[in-house]
């Protein structure tokens, strides 16, 4: 009997089929444990509970724990259901499916029908409230669970890294091949770059030309191909794209037409004919609202709860080094329109009249003692609550910068003026990912554009505690 070999595509092909098959029997895993156990627990503290019962009383008595592990196994079929259809047993970079947005609506989705088909069953007692206590403790131990389990799943990544190439030695292409080698917890191992028609043959780690795109997906055993071509040279994107399909190799492609990489967009057909559509950002109508409505709240909590702490801080500046006590200063805010932004004054009241507007420097000398202390804990930002009260700045958004640092990035900084589109906020997407003081604004401002763009209110909640985690663990910086 013949024994055919297996090609190295072919190979590549079984690892990564394995990868997502471990992906799933993990993710299954750990959600079906996690059903299960809020099955039994909320059971037990409807209705064994001492303290629960004694507030809320069982009317009907106890069902017993056998009605609520049928209920149980039934929902399991129901919840794993709704989350495929939610997409959430997918691989996606780099947080491996999608958030918690996804699973919040899934599962909220999940235990509503649950509640619906009990109905169904009029001869059967189901505790609507056990139901609710089920849900939350669900939604916990599915969020632990598939914490712990993409744990174990990067474990295993790490010992088989994703091999990938990049078609074309663009900035756009070298920016992605740096990005993919220092995605956390993932191993990427990068193989080289696959020239482009107008690429230069002495680019470094190159691995040949765009012709030769299959026998190098074979030799390197690629799993993944990034097609960073610029728009001139797209036309050889069908050969390239059939040698991939061959071999089972995943691509993703960067877009040049039109800059898609600074626009959300989203897919659409007129006649048949397949179109990409540029969307207005999500900020505008009802979305705005519930933004500015979550900005009123919150500043107007913040601003009552933590009325003596600010206090404090204004008598110890003002003791310290006098007046004033508040740094009022001309920042720039949406839709280009001139604001003064409050702060707690951190430095010498003289501190730029010889150099003119600087950033602050990290061991700045002009700070005084109790400027020093504030800014390391950010502290001294908590004045522009009052801002975030009046509406001339949102909690979450693009910093605010001053007229001329503007006037100066204006000039080279691409789309830099898109920033304004929305109001500017106390803390932002750039902040709580490292890019403060002199990190180059080119890098802050890409990242500002993503938030405008792909603004939704669990990205501003996720914003908020990710800042209030960074405050308490690493005071601020």
């Amino acid at each position: 009997m013949m024994i055919v070999p297996i090609s190295r595509g072919a190979m590549g092909y079984i690892e990564r089929r394995k990868r997502e098959t471990w992906f799933q029997f993990i993710r299954h895993l750990t959600d079906v444990t996690g059903i299960l156990l809020a099955f039994i627990l909320g059971y037990f503290i409807r209705f064994h509970l001492p303290l629960f019962v004694a507030l809320l009383p069982v009317s009907k008595g106890d069902p017993g724990l056998d009605l609520y592990l049928y209920a149980a196994l039934a929902s399991i079929l129901l919840w794993l259901a709704i989350f495929h259809a939610f997409g959430l047993y997918t691989i996606r970079r780099p947080g491996f499916g999608p958030g918690m947005e996804a699973l919040i609506k899934a599962s909220i989705l999940a235990i509503l029908l649950s509640a619906a088909l009990t109905f169904f069953f009029r001869g059967v007692s189901f505790s609507r409230l056990t139901l609710v206590i089920v849900w939350v403790l669900a939604l916990g131990f599915i969020l632990a669970g598939r914490r712990y389990g993409a744990r174990i799943f990067l474990r295993r990544l790490r010992r088989q890294p994703i091999r990938f190439a990049v078609l074309g030695a663009t900035s756009h292409g070298h920016r992605v091949a740096s990005a993919l080698q220092h995605v956390r917890g993932v191993s990427y191992a990068f193989a080289g770059y696959i020239l482009g028609p107008e690429d230069p043959e002495s680019t470094p780690r190159q691995l040949g030309s765009w012709k030769m795109t299959h026998r190098i997906a074979e030799e390197k055993r690629l799993d993944l191909l990034i097609l960073a071509l610029p728009m001139e040279d797209q036309s050889i994107l069908l050969d390239v794209l059939k040698s991939c399909r061959d071999l089972d190799i995943d691509y993703e492609f960067i877009p040049g037409l039109l800059g898609l990489m600074t626009h959300t967009t989203r897919m659409d057909t007129i006649d048949g004919v397949p179109v990409i559509r540029l969307r207005e950002i999500p900020l505008a109508g009802w979305n705005g609202v519930i933004k500015r409505a979550l900005d009123l709240i919150l500043s107007t909590l913040f601003l009552i709860l933590f009325a003596p702490l600010m206090g404090g801080i204004a008598l110890a500046v003002l003791i310290e080094s006098g007046r004033p006590v508040f740094y009022k200063q001309e920042r720039i805010g949406r839709d280009r329109r001139i604001f003064n932004m409050f702060k707690y004054r951190s430095m010498r009241t003289d501190a730029e009249s010889e150099t003119g507007p600087v950033w602050a420097r990290e061991n700045d000398d002009r700070r005084t003692h109790v400027g020093q202390f504030i800014r390391e804990w950010s502290l001294d930002e908590l004045p522009q609550m009052w801002n975030v009260f009046k509406g001339e700045m949102s909690l979450v958004g693009p910093r605010p910068e001053r007229p001329h640092f503007v006037e100066k990035f204006q000039d080279h900084v691409p789309d830099y003026f898109d920033r304004h589109r929305v109001k500017s906020g106390v803390t932002g997407w750039a902040q709580v990912n490292g890019l403060r003081g002199n990190v180059p604004i080119e890098e802050r401002t890409r990242y500002d554009l993503y938030y405008i763009e792909n603004w939704s209110l669990w990205l501003d909640l996720r914003i908020l505690f990710m800042t209030l985690r960074s405050v308490i663990v690493s005071r601020g910086n």
